[in-house]
């Protein structure tokens, strides 16, 4: 905390990602205390939780008000001495109201027991790779499709049920968009939504011939997602017609999407960033940011699909090797970093905007292609399968970091309509 303070004073530009390694502490923490014991979790409004919770928001305000550091050192204070050492009483407290006597429990420790059991976890690869070369079944998570493609089964579920947004929910993916539209209306900060199609609503001919042919009619939920937003004001990027567009150069190795892994390739992150400044280009905010002088180099990655590991299939698929752009500062020859300080742009996202960009080979993912083609800095927070929600909810515990922003990208994948982490509740800052 002392070297977070002397950060703060200072105006240092790494006090923003300070502030959020410590944020993912504390929400350890408290997720560690969610789990009574290894099989169930408890209420979250339990005061244990509540006490982490006041200490993240409070946190998120140091940014703006550095007055903060003698509140925020009692509150860790009195986090340390509650928690620094065990106590059988908390324990037994807990076990006595959510432990084994909780039918609940029960169930959760027969999954647990079987997701876990050491034999199966070993045995479960061979026979899920003798399946597939004998049965051809990938499992339960996977499907199947020409020119060696894996599909998610959740990627594929969300093109064939009907729209989630027309059924009665309290999660309304289109109620929360206007909510959070409007919320950061009141903070003077534009919003610009980005919905990345799955891989089969851009092939979806290798899962299904003729799926192609009735999906621009019947399947395109994500299309109607998107044109529904922007009838309601909502700025749009609309990745569908230009995703379509560049498959046309498409050749053999060189799709838009990785072959066993939900995520697209960096050609296929390129160019949904090439999409998304042109968009803003356009927008008169644009005249308002900074200019950083930014370069790329040629660089590779090897890739293991995630659909392959969900299934257990890494045996039975080879990795796969790809190309990038690593973004760098042209005056030092840094790799881009976010920029919380300097940037006037906040991107939320997902795992679409993790890939590449921190993890291999860094710095290469569509943000940093975004940064430079706009060449000015830029921010961001990532969680990977949660920007429904759980991405907004991590933003309003440090809604500092909207201070100066004038635009917030917020990118997530379509099957997140349907399957988001945390659904699609109303998040307030406040």
């Amino acid at each position: 905390m002392k070297q977070i303070f002397a950060l703060a004073k200072s105006e240092d530009s790494t006090l923003a990602e300070k502030i959020s390694d410590l944020d993912g502490v504390a929400q350890n923490l408290k997720r560690t205390l969610m789990d009574v014991n290894a099989y169930l979790p408890i209420d979250s409004t339990d005061s244990a939780v509540d006490q982490i919770s006041k200490f993240q928001k409070m946190l998120a305000g140091l940014e703006s008000d550095v007055s903060l550091n003698d509140s925020l050192l009692k509150m860790v204070a009195d986090i340390q001495n509650t928690y620094a050492s065990f106590s059988l009483s908390r324990v037994a407290k807990a076990w006595w109201n959510h432990g084994i006597l909780s039918g609940k429990y029960l169930r959760a420790y027969e999954d647990r027991m079987e997701k876990e059991n050491s034999f199966v976890k070993i045995m479960r690869p061979f026979y899920q790779t003798f399946a597939w070369k004998v049965l051809k079944d990938p499992g339960e998570k996977a499907v199947y499709a020409d020119s060696n493609f894996l599909y998610y089964r959740q990627d594929v579920d969300f093109l064939v049920k009907p729209a989630p947004w027309t059924l009665d929910s309290l999660d309304n993916p289109i109620e929360a968009v206007l909510d959070f539209k409007a919320e950061l209306e009141k903070r003077g900060v534009e919003l610009l939504v980005v919905v990345v199609p799955g891989k089969p609503s851009i092939y979806p001919e290798f899962l299904n011939p003729t799926m192609f042919s009735l999906y621009e009619k019947k399947f395109s939920l994500g299309r109607r997602f998107v044109d529904t937003l922007q009838t309601l004001g909502v700025q749009m990027v609309n990745l569908y017609p230009v995703l379509k567009k560049a498959k046309e150069k498409d050749r053999e190795g060189d799709f838009l999407y990785l072959y066993t892994d939900t995520h697209w390739t960096p050609r296929g992150a390129r160019i949904a960033a090439e999409a998304v400044a042109k968009k803003v280009k356009k927008m008169p905010v644009a005249k308002t940011f900074p200019k950083l002088s930014l370069t790329d180099s040629l660089v590779t990655a090897v890739r293991t699909g995630d659909i392959a590991t969900m299934a257990d299939l890494e045996n039975a698929y080879p990795n796969q090797t790809v190309e990038a752009h690593q973004v760098k500062n042209a005056k030092t020859g840094a790799p881009l970093r976010s920029d919380f300080r300097n940037s006037k742009i906040l991107i939320l996202g997902d795992s679409y905007s993790r890939i590449y960009e921190t993890d291999a080979p860094m710095s290469a993912g569509w943000i940093s292609q975004f940064a430079n083609e706009m060449q000015t800095p830029v921010a961001s927070i990532i969680s990977d399968g949660g920007a429904s929600t759980l991405v907004r909810e991590k933003l309003a515990r440090r809604s500092g970091v909207l201070k100066n922003k004038k635009l917030l990208i917020w990118e997530f994948v379509e099957r997140d309509l349907r399957f988001g982490a945390g659904g699609w509740k109303k998040v307030r800052f406040d």
